[in-house]
């Protein structure tokens, strides 16, 4: 039986529980619908007479967690006053009555963010995500380092491709080129890091983690699994570059979309006379969060050809390759000869 078959039939049992529906406020007369898997969670629909709300099953780490799903939760919670996340109801990270962390989560209507006519949507959710004030007692990482960070990152996640009889000796001959380029690069940061105050940010922001809801005029970023407190610069760039815009479109931003996406972005900070240096400093970033993309995607594609992977998408496989294809990677990373 699939495994999202499975934790169905789980999770039909765990709503029944009196506790639980007291907590959520929901009626005995619920069903759950699946909704959405990624790489490390399955998502389902619980609905009753009147409300609709998303239970997250958490499946594995990015962060090498203990608690993956607690640190979701935790993050949420401090993202309420933007207006523009998911309010979290409930959390299970025991694991005592399920085999995997679980919460519960407003559902959101929407549909997935069109570049093309939504970039003012996307900026504005993401200054106001950016304008959460952090509790002074929070649990979520801070990263003062955010290009080291990313490198090491790109360092351990390419052991994986490195290291496998499938990994393209080319492919690996010129990702060894662009570690060494980038890692000069890295005594920028300082600079970087001092020019916006740090923000909660959520480094992922593909297309279909916004929601746009044109009945209200509204939009939303709803998959909070790897949220940092860092410089807000991290979720420009990761949303601006191909890595991220081609995983579920067909989009890569030209010259004047990324100045019309920072403007309004800028402009909602009230900050837009700064637009030249912020745009300078991207420039840099841009080029360590393509380099995360492509990284992950090595790791993950071989990890994909691994026996007993939980997940598996094979649309998501189709994309890894693609961004593995060396005409791919001379475009992305033009300074590597």
């Amino acid at each position: 039986m699939p495994l999202q078959e499975e934790m169905k039939k789980e999770l039909e049992k765990y709503v029944k529980k009196k506790a639980f529906q007291r907590a959520i406020g929901i009626s005995k007369n619920v069903e759950i619908e699946f909704l959405a898997q990624g790489e490390y969670n399955i998502n389902y629909i619980l609905k009753d007479e009147e409300d609709k709300f998303v239970i997250r099953l958490n499946l594995g780490s990015q962060m090498d967690l203990d608690d993956q799903i607690g640190y979701e939760f935790n993050a949420l919670e401090q993202l309420a006053p933007s207006g523009v996340t998911p309010r979290p109801y409930y959390l299970d990270n025991s694991k005592e009555e399920l085999p995997y962390g679980m919460l519960v989560m407003e559902y959101l209507p929407g549909r997935p963010l069109d570049y093309r006519k939504d970039l003012k949507k996307a900026a504005e959710v993401l200054a106001s995500v950016h304008e959460v004030d952090i509790e002074d007692n929070t649990i979520l990482i801070e990263e003062q380092k955010p290009l080291s960070a990313i490198w090491d990152e790109c360092d351990s996640l390419l052991e994986k491709y490195f290291n496998s009889e499938l990994a393209d000796a080319q492919v690996k001959d010129f990702l060894k080129k662009v570690k060494v380029n980038l890692r000069e690069k890295r005594e920028k940061e300082r600079e970087i890091i001092e020019l916006l105050p740090l923000s909660i940010v959520n480094t992922e922001l593909n297309s279909a983690n916004f929601l746009v809801d044109d009945k209200n005029d509204r939009a939303y970023l709803v998959d909070w699994e790897k949220p940092l407190i860092t410089t807000p610069l991290q979720d420009l760039s990761i949303f601006m570059v191909p890595t991220t815009t081609l995983w579920k479109a067909d989009f890569i931003f030209n010259q004047g979309e990324e100045e019309e996406f920072l403007h309004h972005y800028l402009k909602a900070r009230g900050l837009d006379e700064r637009y030249q240096e912020i745009s300078s400093a991207l420039q840099l970033f841009n080029q360590f969060s393509v380099m995360r993309g492509i990284s992950w995607s090595a790791m993950a594609w071989v990890e994909y050809q691994e026996p007993g992977r939980l997940i598996k998408n094979e649309d998501t496989f189709k994309t890894m390759e693609s961004y593995l294809k060396m005409d791919f990677l001379e475009l992305l990373f033009p300074q590597i000869g």
